[in-house]
């Protein structure tokens, strides 16, 4: 009824059935948002308020649940996927957001949960880091900012304790947005001109001129016309440095295309025709739809798998960056904290093996593999290069432009970029020669 506490539809209920399917589906949260909302259009003006909030939640999703086991006496993980994170968003509202506790305790009345004023109280005044206390390292970080526990082992081995802290305080930062100008369609100088006419400030990038910073906005750049028009896409700075890697090429194939922004920048900068292979169907769609709006009429997206190729020719150049487990995107994409279990580790970098296999057969002698993840384990990065040379004739060779830092197990010619040092999404690059 519209007179109950948060009306018919609460941005905290809204928020709750979106992370829970996500959650229950081990799948994307834009993707269930952006499903959500085109379900229910009506609800549209709470979707940019919905996408925040549950970053928000999802940031701080185990002190919340400590918070409901101490002071509400509820164990999280024993509710349905729709009453833990309806209770985790009203906990992380009455600690966090500035709304009234009247309206906290209404809705938990509403929705049956045992949050009275003594209790919101405590949950107001308890503070994470004593909750933490007495914890073991790996613990305690884990739990300050909500990450799997094998997570923090793995970049406490990797990056030493410093380095490792600093790297999981950028995973609980709003990211940076990052937007490559389409210069089939405008001019850099001319979209930054129009951009900040909508209210976008944005800052031209010193390594790639055609990568735009936004470092401030009143509006979502995906709001914006010049989006809908194809004048720019919405692409990771290190996602773009991959392909400026590869180089010039007529003809390039990439083998894990979708949504289509690699494919469409290899086109766009070096005018070459691309062959853009994806093995699911609804992501060749999507890709589809992307290259019809940036105008990217020699991409030529391909429903199949990559690991058998239905192409007869071989390449000079072709592009890699297939699933993974996606451990730097922690920032971007908050809820695989939710399921990412070591083991998947293990089968994604069994399939990347496979494709690179596949990659082989299809490379020339003295064609070039730009191989690239964006996840931080040795596995899926350092350990398949390594692999592809010792099993595949593969020759690593130096990537340029250089912005990361070096490959780890003496890969040094590959790049490693991370959010806290680059202002990226964690990625890993290298670049491959057949011999």
């Amino acid at each position: 009824m519209p007179s109950e506490v948060g009306g018919p539809y609460p941005i905290e209920a809204i928020v709750a059935e979106i992370i829970a399917t996500s959650e229950s589906r081990c799948t994307s949260l834009r993707a269930v948002m952006e499903a959500y909302f085109k379900r229910n259009p009506h609800l549209l003006d709470a979707k940019g308020l919905a996408r925040a909030f549950a970053a928000g939640v999802l940031r701080s999703y185990r002190v919340l649940d400590e918070l409901a086991r101490r002071v509400i006496g509820v164990e999280p993980m024993g509710l349905k996927p729709f009453e833990r994170n309806l209770l985790r968003a009203l906990i992380y509202e009455a600690k966090y957001r500035p709304v009234s506790s009247d309206r906290v305790l209404g809705l938990a009345r509403r929705y049956g949960f045992r949050l009275g004023p003594k209790e919101l109280a405590l949950v107001k005044e308890t503070a994470p880091q004593d909750m933490a206390r007495g914890k073991g390292e790996v613990e305690r970080l884990a739990f300050i900012y909500s990450l799997p526990e094998w997570v923090v082992e793995y970049l406490l081995r990797l990056l030493g304790r410093r380095e490792a802290e600093e790297l999981m305080k950028a995973f609980n930062r709003n990211p940076t947005v990052w937007l490559r100008v389409n210069t089939l369609k405008v001019g850099v100088r001319e979209l930054v001109k129009k951009l900040e006419g909508r209210g976008l400030v944005v800052e031209v990038d010193e390594h790639l001129p055609f990568m735009l910073r936004v470092v401030k906005g009143s509006v979502s750049p995906s709001q914006v016309p010049e989006h809908a028009q194809g004048l720019f896409y919405t692409q990771d700075k290190a996602s773009a440095l991959a392909v400026y890697a590869l180089g010039d090429g007529e003809l390039v194939a990439d083998l894990a295309a979708a949504p289509g922004g690699k494919a469409s920048l290899a086109n766009q900068l070096w005018g070459a025709e691309v062959v853009a292979l994806d093995l699911r169907g609804k992501r060749v769609r999507v890709m589809v739809k992307l290259l019809r709006r940036l105008g990217a009429e020699e991409v030529y997206p391909v429903n199949a798998d990559s690991t058998m190729p239905p192409l007869r020719v071989k390449f000079r150049k072709l592009i890699l960056d297939p699933d993974c487990s996606s451990l730097g995107r922690l920032g971007h994409s908050p809820e695989i904290r939710l399921w990412i279990k070591p083991e998947l580790v293990r089968t994604y970098a069994a399939e990347q093996r496979r494709l690179l296999r596949a990659a082989s057969e299809l490379l020339e002698r003295g064609g070039e593999l730009i191989y690239s993840t964006c996840t931080l384990t040795l596995e899926e990065n350092e350990e398949n290069i390594l692999w592809a040379k010792d099993a595949l004739g593969f020759e690593p060779v130096e990537v340029q432009l250089r912005v990361g830092l070096p490959g780890m197990l003496g890969l040094e010619t590959a790049q490693r970029l991370y959010p806290h040092l680059h202002d990226t999404v964690g990625f890993f690059l290298a670049k491959l020669v057949k011999v």
